[in-house]
């Protein structure tokens, strides 16, 4: 470029000197017209030459976004939602032209394809269950989000639907009756993801935007993709050797592949053995990638998120109106800037089935969940409910005040822990160090996560700091008696470097479990189990069990290193 630039500069410069010269002889001897045409005809063929090497480099792109878009949306199954009939309304706008938008997100729980060990034996072949199903509301304003688990257990009716292609021996469509009250996840086993979206708007009379469809493969390219998912684990662990395969011991870890999977899908292990315990982690662990995802960048990264479709694509489905790069980028667009704090993880209320102990039916409040999310409205008593304001009418407590939350702890600098998100990496050699200064400084409301090891013994705990970030670094070193202060224009995000002073609060183990509490969480005042999404990992947990698989197969929980 720059050789090319130069002798055509010159040239431009030479040609304007001998059409001026030529232009006085031709007044009084008409020569020189024949060295101003072999000029421009060598300036024409050299804009020719630039135009076809653009023209070149136009093709090229083309090509590679043609190859990029058929890599990864000619991979991705879509089911069309067209053919569902008696469908609620869709949302309504608000007085700005936004309007809210709701995703169900279901986990496949097919073994059909599928790779790892521990996940069943040959008779879950052919099955299609949705173990997890989270229904996402995001706020028309996209300030504030809602993801309802929907329990496997609960008994729903189910509209009659198509049956899934290829169970048994059924090769062409036929329907499946619909029904008054069955297991939830029958309807994904029957009729597959629009089967079970028909089911969640019969049961919630909320309009299903998308659906996601996620299976194991993909979701352990998932968290392999992202440098894995820090989560916590009660004490005494979780020894589940037989079923999931998970044998964890208790505090913070950071899991991806295939131990990712089994956390998630584990249930054995943890709580009473239902699925109700599962889900709990469940949310934990979705609050924990989310935050990952929001903290380092990954969500405006379209490198990182290229990879990342790219390699979870031949394990995704998606509804039609999901199928287009403009769907997904205008999606991921959605969440993007969205606070953890106003992100509420809920259970759909349930109370246990009167008449079989191994089911749940809708419980108190049920129904009120479902209303405030029609109208967009938070859940009364949330944070966002107190940040943002909520109808009265839409609480049960008929005009109750909606509840506050607790006010976030605030530094000397008066910027609030809850709004800091830092890196932590460890300066000192010692295994797990990191992952427990996240865990204490996440039950301060700080979003921390793990990042690396540097090279070396740190004696001195340092804070560093891109420009424009000086308040947050100051709030964070409030908190961190020892802690030297630096700006470092070569970092991108405020880190936190463990020396060998680091306190103690941020270096012992700590000890999760189902009492310990975030600073400045809140729960709605509906009846329905709930985390907030800048909630610490070590809180609102179930309670353990100590043993794997069966009660009689109880066995000491081996000390695991995380």
């Amino acid at each position: 470029m720059v050789a090319d630039g130069g002798p055509g500069a010159g040239e431009a410069r030479e040609d304007g000197a001998d059409e001026g010269a030529a232009g006085a002889a031709a007044g009084s001897a008409g020569g020189g017209s024949g060295r101003s045409e072999a000029r421009a005809a060598r300036r024409r063929r050299r804009l020719k030459i630039v135009g076809v090497g653009a023209a070149g480099v136009l093709v090229v792109a083309v090509g590679l976004g043609a190859y990029g878009y058929e890599r990864i949306f000619g991979r991705i199954q879509s089911i069309s939602l067209s053919g569902l009939t008696h469908r609620p309304a869709a949302s309504k706008p608000n007085a700005e032209g936004q309007t809210p938008l709701n995703i169900l997100v279901l986990g496949s729980q097919t073994r059909d394809g599928q790779h790892g060990v521990n996940l069943g034996n040959s008779s879950k072949n052919g099955t299609n269950l949705s173990d997890t199903a989270m229904l996402v509301h995001l706020s028309a304003d996209r300030r504030w989000s809602v993801v309802a688990s929907i329990p496997r257990d609960l008994i729903v009716p189910r509209p009659q639907c198509n049956a899934r292609i290829g169970i048994g021996n059924r090769t062409s469509a036929t329907l499946v009756p619909g029904s008054d009250g069955d297991m939830f996840d029958a309807a994904m086993s029957l009729g597959g993801p629009s089967c079970a979206v028909a089911t969640v708007e019969e049961t919630t009379g909320i309009r299903v935007d998308h659906f996601v469809e996620i299976d194991f493969n993909a979701f352990q390219q998932l968290t392999d993709d992202v440098g894995g998912v820090q989560v916590c684990v009660p004490p005494p662990g979780i020894n589940d050797p037989d079923y999931s395969g998970l044998v964890l011991g208790p505090g913070v870890h950071t899991v991806s592949g295939p131990q990712a999977l089994e956390f998630v899908r584990d249930r054995h292990g943890i709580g009473d053995g239902t699925d109700l315990g599962r889900i709990r982690m469940q949310q934990m662990f979705t609050s924990s990638l989310f935050r990952k995802l929001s903290s380092n960048g990954t969500l405006t990264d379209p490198v990182t998120l290229f990879r990342i479709a790219s390699d979870v694509a031949a394990n995704l489905t998606v509804d039609s109106g999901l199928d287009s790069p403009t769907a997904m980028v205008s999606l991921v667009g959605s969440v993007k800037d969205l606070n953890s704090r106003y992100m509420q993880y809920i259970t759909a209320p349930y109370e246990f089935d009167p008449l079989d102990r191994n089911r749940v039916v809708p419980g108190q409040d049920f129904a009120q969940v479902w209303n405030d999310l029609r109208a967009d409205e938070p859940l009364p008593g949330s944070a966002a409910a107190t940040a943002f304001g909520t109808t009265a009418g839409s609480d049960p407590g008929a005009g109750a005040a909606p509840a506050a939350s607790p006010s976030p702890s605030t530094s000397p600098t008066g910027v609030p822990l809850s709004a800091v998100e830092v890196t932590v990496d460890d300066g000192t050699g010692t295994p797990g160090l990191a992952a427990n200064a996240v865990a204490a400084l996440d039950a301060q409301g700080v979003r921390a996560t793990v990042g690396g090891d540097v090279p070396g013994s740190n004696p001195t705990t340092e804070i560093t700091y891109p420009a424009g970030q000086a308040a947050e670094a100051g709030a964070l070193a409030a908190d961190i008696p020892g802690a030297v202060l630096r700006a470092d224009p070569g970092v991108q995000r405020l880190t936190l470097v463990l020396g060998g002073n680091a306190p103690a609060n941020l270096t012992n183990t700590p000890t999760p479990g189902p009492s310990s509490s975030a600073v400045g969480s809140a729960s709605p005042s509906v009846g329905a189990e709930s985390r907030s999404g800048d909630e610490s990992i070590c809180s609102s947990l179930p309670t353990p069990v100590d043993y794997g698989g069966a009660p009689g197969d109880q066995q000491p929980l081996p000390g695991v290193a995380g």
